[in-house]
């Protein structure tokens, strides 16, 4: 590689890659014309050439006598004395070369090339590698500068140093934009990435998403900048030029932020928008230094450059260095009055004089000569001119014979992409393009006949695609399966009704149809089935429907039906009891009599929405509703029930965030024997902590995660961070400790269950006897599969109770099937014991019979001193409630026991004291515990 090529490329990546030369076709677009126009000019001067050389040509003749040419003047005749000095051999020359030198400076500045553009290692050794040879070649060149006493070029070394300095601070100026490039792309994608979070969790709801618009324009934003900067990144420049679209685009974006603080705040919290706009101030930062160093790095290289090209102007070629001459006997003697003949490169002719001019001669041999090399020239002149009149005549019919037949040709693919499909070109012309007419004509007459077949197909296609289109037109606009309208057309016609209705005043009732445990019947007696079924409650839908408006299939088992042109809102109730009472018939489908229950729900235009998509929604609404009171009823849309699924919805995604923020805190209540008045265990109660500080209660979000399936995750936090409260007080202050963890039926239908509470205790080194589950009946709806998995409990060594006893589905059946070792019996049952003489008798009843079973008894919300007065005397009894402790956070256990077990006996001296005094102090004492976190 020539340093020419070299400094072009430098200056082009520091320029840019785009602005390469874009001339290397045009010689590709010259006619044949200006082709063989430019042959011809070459061929004359080349023959105007030949002729210069001729005519300017010498005879340089050597010898004992030598003739030059003749001059203008007279005849000059040469005499050589016989006394001529011997000349002795010429010295040798010695030579200064700097080749070596700019090969090594050419071989260092492709390896910088090569370390800017790229940051591998094998770039930045091979930097380091070359810039060693470049040392070693200049001390070799100043070595041998100093033996030849040339001291020209002794800066050379100081110069190659300063140039290895801007190359060093070249490359890591090229090194600091990438990784200012880098820092700027991970940025850009941590803001997308918290922005992706916060979309995801947006309000979903009939394929919709219901989004603030502030967030929606802030994505719109980022997306501009994050394209602005992948633009700047893919360019080859590196002028800051390309960074103005970025800075553009970051003062879009940050309008955006700052116009939409308030409702970003509000959102999505305080704290996201600050770390939004910390991200934003870091982009700008980023921004800012990328821009100044683009600016040093074009000046560096530009300096780089230079001073390349500087270095290489200064390096010698080769520079003969001859020694001086040693004076001889020979050449010490002074020269001879005549003329001595001295070679150099051209003769210098001496000066006639009149001793030297011949009175009589011949014909001098230089004249012969002349006269030879005029005709010689006289000669060359009528062969070039030969030469070019033949160029130029083949030139002619060349370009005849080309042009003529193009022109015809393009005249014809001119007609032809006209339309003209009997265009044909006539034959002549050279060989080649006479058979390229032939086979023009031949195309030609092939596409007159692919013409006439595609305008049938045409003709064919179109009437096709007429069909097709009203096939697709029905298709769309009618279920396949049941034939009623889809939801594309129930839309369209709903849309109609209700710009009807607003013109004559009238009501228009959405129902929404959901038919009862449907999911039965496929997974009993199959999907086919399934399908006629549906067909035929399609056909029942529509006879009912026929008198009030039409029926449409929005998926699966869900209908709808509009009634049109209502007089009012009891007309559109009748409707929907009409529409139930058309499914208490049977329903006949292939011989086998189904009865079919439907639940619906409606909604009422212009009542309560305005819009068919509003309607739908609301309708949908009042249906959950009416799952909730009991399959096979009506209910009717209020604004009450969609601020309930609203607010269901919020609670939903709060505790997805809640999880992921872990915000959930472990409160612990003390359970206190009646026989020693002592804590035997404390019961692991759930709290979440919002962010302002303010605490949930469960009842307000276990619900809502049970039916959005997060009570597994949160289930599961309870579960670890509970046996890790037992390790903390097992290992400490506590050696019996034992707590209570409440446990949802779904997580007890997770066959991994068994083997993730082993887990744990293996993990915190826990006995499992420190450990109680506590579940509720309703675990006996699931099946004998949980009943196994409380076995495999048992067999672990974990005690299991029964919560809530003596409501819901309690029976004895319970109490023998289940393996448990407590029962904690319901708050409802103590609520009146010490006002009841029933509900005493009945609570004295459980004790005794689990007593009886083995079965050790709580009594949960305890609140009245009256009621721990009834409990005084039985057996195996633990007490729970605000009377004796409320739940405290784990800091404050112990603290809460002490509190608890003291406040018992008071309790007991308070209610007996005369009786129980003595009975007290038989009491054993108490283990010492410590009440220490």
């Amino acid at each position: 590689m020539g340093y020419s090529r070299l400094i072009r490329e430098g200056r082009q990546w520091l320029a840019t890659a785009r602005t390469r030369a874009a001339a290397s076709g045009v010689f590709s677009s010259w006619s044949i014309s200006t082709r063989l126009m430019v042959a011809f000019v070459s061929v004359a001067v080349l023959a105007a050439a030949a002729n210069f050389i001729v005519e300017r040509s010498t005879s340089i003749i050597t010898g004992p006598t030598v003739e030059a040419a003749p001059p203008p003047a007279p005849l000059i005749k040469v005499v050589v004395t016989p006394a001529a000095p011997v000349v002795e051999a010429a010295d040798p020359v010695e030579t200064l070369s700097g080749d070596d030198l700019i090969h090594a400076l050419e071989r260092f500045d492709e390896s910088v090339y090569s370390a800017v553009q790229s940051s591998s290692v094998e770039a930045r050794a091979r930097y380091q590698q070359l810039g060693k040879e470049l040392d070693r070649v200049t001390t070799r060149f100043m070595a041998r500068a100093e033996a030849l006493g040339d001291r020209s070029y002794k800066s050379i070394p100081a110069a190659i140093q300063q140039h290895k300095r801007n190359a060093d601070r070249w490359i890591q100026l090229s090194q600091d934009r990438r990784r200012l490039m880098r820092e700027y792309s991970e940025t850009l994608e941590h803001m997308n990435g918290r922005l992706n979070a916060s979309l995801d969790g947006a309000f979903k709801i009939f394929g919709r998403v219901v989004a603030r618009q502030s967030l929606l324009q802030l994505n719109s934003s980022l997306s501009g900048l994050r394209d602005s900067f992948a633009a700047a990144v893919r360019s080859f420049s590196v002028t800051s030029e390309i960074l103005d679209p970025v800075s553009k685009a970051e003062a879009d974006f940050g309008q955006s932020l700052q116009e939409n603080a308030k409702s970003l705040s509000r959102a999505e919290s305080n704290e996201w928008l600050a770390a939004m706009e910390q991200d934003f101030a870091k982009l700008t930062k980023l921004r800012g230094a990328l821009l100044k160093t683009h600016e040093d790095l074009v000046t560096t290289g530009n300096g780089f450059v230079a001073q390349t090209v500087q270095l290489v102007a200064r390096m010698p070629k080769d520079v003969a260095v001859k020694p001086a001459p040693k004076p001889t006997a020979s050449n010490a003697q002074p020269p001879s009055q005549e003329t001595s003949i001295a070679q150099s490169d051209t003769l210098q002719p001496t000066q006639p004089s009149a001793a030297n001019l011949p009175t009589e001669a011949p014909a001098p041999a230089w004249q012969v000569e002349q006269q030879q090399q005029e005709t010689d020239r006289s000669v060359v002149a009528w062969i070039s001119v030969a030469v070019l009149a033949l160029l130029l005549w083949i030139s002619i019919a060349t370009v005849r014979s080309v042009v003529l037949p193009v022109r015809r040709m393009i005249r014809a693919s001119v007609k032809l992409a006209a339309g003209e499909p009997c265009a044909r070109v006539p034959r002549g012309g050279i060989k080649e393009l006479d058979s390229l007419a032939v086979a023009f004509n031949n195309m030609a007459e092939r596409l007159s006949k692919a013409q006439a077949a595609a305008l049938d197909a045409h003709h064919q296609l179109e009437e096709k695609v007429a069909e097709r289109t009203r096939q697709l037109q029905e298709l769309a606009e009618v279920d396949p399966l049941t034939g009623l309208p889809n939801r594309r057309h129930l839309f369209k016609l709903l849309n109609a009704s209700l710009e009807r209705a607003s013109q004559t005043n009238r009501r228009v009732g959405v129902l929404f149809l959901d038919v009862d445990n449907f999911k039965n019947i496929n997974d009993s007696i199959g999907h086919s089935f399934g399908d006629r079924v549906l067909r035929g409650i399609a056909q029942r839908l529509q006879s009912a429907s026929q008198p009030l408006g039409f029926a449409a299939r929005l998926g699966g088992d869900e209908f709808t039906v509009i009634c049109e042109d209502a007089k009012d809102l009891e007309q559109i109730r009748d409707a929907s009891e009409q529409i139930i009472r058309a499914f208490h018939t049977p329903l006949d489908v292939d011989g086998r009599e189904l009865i079919i229950g439907v639940s619906v729900g409606a909604s009422i235009y212009p009542d309560h929405e305005q819009d068919a998509e509003s309607l739908l929604i609301a309708a949908d609404t009042a249906l959950f509703h009416t799952k909730a009171l009991g399959r096979g009823r009506a209910s009717m849309f209020t604004p009450e029930l969609l601020a309930g699924a609203s607010n269901k919805f919020r609670i939903e995604q709060d505790l997805r965030r809640a999880i992921e923020r872990n915000e959930f805190e472990l409160f612990f209540q003390p359970e206190v024997s009646i026989e020693d008045l002592q804590t035997q265990l404390v019961e692991a109660l759930i709290r979440w902590r919002t962010p302002d500080g303010r605490y949930v209660p469960p009842g307000e979000f276990l619900s809502v995660a049970e039916e959005s399936g997060l009570i597994m995750e949160i289930s599961d936090w309870v579960l670890r961070t509970a046996i890790r409260a037992a390790a903390e007080w097992y290992r400490g202050p506590w050696p019996q400790a034992r707590v209570a963890i409440n446990v949802s039926p779904r997580q007890l239908l997770d066959y991994r269950f068994v083997d993730r509470v082993r887990e744990l205790l293996t993990e915190f080194d826990v006995p499992p006897r420190c450990i109680e589950i506590e579940l509720t009946e309703s675990v006996l709806q699931t099946g004998p599969a949980t009943i196994e998995q409380l076995h495999r409990l048992r067999a672990l060594g974990v005690a299991i109770a029964l919560d809530d006893f003596g409501t819901g589905y309690s029976s004895l059946s319970s109490l023998e099937r289940l393996p448990l070792t407590r029962v904690k019996l319901d708050r409802s049952l103590i609520e009146s014991i010490d006002t009841n003489t029933r509900s005493r008798s009945i609570v004295r009843a459980m004790i005794d019979m689990c007593n009886g079973l083995g079965l050790q008894v709580t009594a949960e919300g305890l609140e009245r001193a009256e009621q721990f007065e009834r409990f005084l005397g039985c057996k195996n009894l633990s007490l729970q409630g605000y009377l004796l402790s409320r739940p405290v956070a784990m800091d404050q256990v112990f603290a809460a026991m002490a509190s608890a077990d003291q406040r018992a006996q008071e309790l007991v001296l308070l209610s007996t004291p005369n009786a129980v005094a003595t009975v007290i102090k038989q009491l054993p004492a108490a283990p010492s515990r410590s009440v220490s976190a």
